[in-house]
């Protein structure tokens, strides 16, 4: 019969210099991670960063990061070396959908509702005196094999569950599916302790990010929450394969999809600054109408004009720069300085003269607000709207662009799917 284990007592080693310097390496470690980890702003970049770290400090082949919502412990970020041999967006984000209820059923609910974590040798013998059960839905669906589990909570400072973090699988230097030990749970328990705490600040800046979304949504009925995740979130997997196109580092790449994700949401919040009588008008713009509306990109951009910071300069590229067109023919073009008044628009930014991020953030905004319902329009069919991103190619939009959007369809469809309305 497998071992379920809710308190593990750690076997001591022998007191040999070679025992010692193993566990010293594995502290080392843990605390470098943890480190790591705390550095990280964006809540997604850190949620995949928490679930790779804890599989790597273990040699799980898979595991899951759930979050609580609503009674509901929602698949964040699902990540399997055996199934996901080449890991894909759309992988990444499907599940993200999905939920499972936090009651003491299933493994990972039984841990959130606890607050213990769980050490199972063998899911599929699990003893009868319990509460919980595995499912094998996903086993049987992919001809995947789980044995081995440790399943740990994500408790905030103030014993609150923020998440559960599943590992599954792990392996040893050959690659055999093993039990995980006494001593994985005792790390794994201390690393979510701290993953917790890093998770709830990067909450809570998200939190602030959506709020100044929910400003503009007062102003802009169009700007929703749920657009600028979608729009961001297009983005950043957008942006992954043009850099990786160009070799830049996996370093550079998460720090620029860290500030890009934030800035992409809140590249419409100068509209706070535009009257009501225009953003809510019923009838067409006039001239001067339209001049003042375009005017929300450089009022945007003034919110973040410390450019010191990578965060901002980010912000204030993709702000700034959202509407310009790889022809020349955007605006607000380019401005001496965005601080004078009265506002001058220039001659406008053409080509690799407009930032990528904004290039980027460009197609993603037109594509979103073109296959959405609107007050003022119904959603356009899929297959115009990528008949229309494929026309624009050269005219409004960056080639390259384009080229990466239409043959990553699979990621933007789960990602709709992820923030549908």
């Amino acid at each position: 019969m497998s071992l379920l284990t809710k308190a593990v007592d750690i076997k001591k080693g022998c007191n040999s210099s070679r025992g010692e310097l193993k566990e010293s390496r594995n502290v080392d470690q843990l605390l470098s991670t943890v480190e790591s980890i705390y550095h990280i702003r964006d809540l997604d970049t850190l949620l995949e960063k928490i679930l790779f770290e804890a599989r790597r400090f273990v040699r799980a082949d898979a595991g899951t990061l759930y979050l609580e919502a609503k009674g509901q412990l929602y698949f964040n970020y699902v990540q399997n070396d055996t199934l996901f041999i080449n890991e894909t967006a759309e992988q990444k984000h499907i599940f993200a959908s999905k939920s499972l209820p936090v009651d003491k059923a299933s493994l990972a609910g039984y841990v959130a509702v606890s607050g213990e974590p769980i050490l199972v040798d063998d899911v599929y013998d699990i003893r009868s005196d319990v509460t919980f059960s595995f499912n094998p839905a996903f086993d049987k669906q992919s001809s995947f094999r789980t044995k081995s589990m440790l399943i740990v909570p994500l408790l905030t400072r103030t014993d609150i569950t923020l998440g559960v973090l599943q590992l599954i699988n792990a392996q040893s230097p050959s690659g055999k599916v093993i039990p995980f030990s006494g001593q994985d749970r005792l790390y794994i328990m201390q690393f979510a302790q701290h993953a917790a705490n890093a998770i709830e600040r990067a909450k809570l800046n998200r939190e602030m990010v959506l709020r100044m979304v929910e400003i503009s949504e007062l102003r802009d009925p169009y700007e929703t929450g749920q657009h600028a995740k979608r729009v961001s979130t297009y983005s950043t997997e957008i942006f992954s394969i043009w850099a990786k196109r160009r070799d830049i580092s996996t370093s550079l790449i998460r720090a620029t999809k860290e500030a890009l994700m934030p800035a992409a949401m809140l590249h419409d919040v100068g509209k706070v600054a535009v009257s009501d009588t225009i953003l809510k008008k019923p009838s067409l713009l006039t001239y001067q109408e339209k001049i003042l509306m375009k005017l929300h990109t450089v009022y945007g951009a003034r919110l973040f004009k410390n450019l010191d910071s990578h965060w901002d300069r980010i912000a204030y590229e993709v702000v700034l720069n959202h509407h310009e067109w790889w022809n020349g023919e955007g605006y607000p073009g380019k401005i001496e300085n965005i601080l004078e008044e009265p506002v001058r628009f220039g001659p406008g930014k053409r080509g690799e003269e407009i930032p990528v991020t904004a290039r980027i953030v460009a197609l993603a905004d037109v594509f979103d607000a073109l296959i959405s319902d609107r007050a003022y329009k119904e959603a356009w069919d899929e297959s115009i709207v990528l008949e229309y991103i494929k026309n624009q190619s050269g005219k409004q939009f960056d080639p390259e662009i384009v080229e990466i959007f239409l043959g990553m369809q699979p990621v933007i469809r789960s990602i709709r799917e992820r923030y549908s309305y």
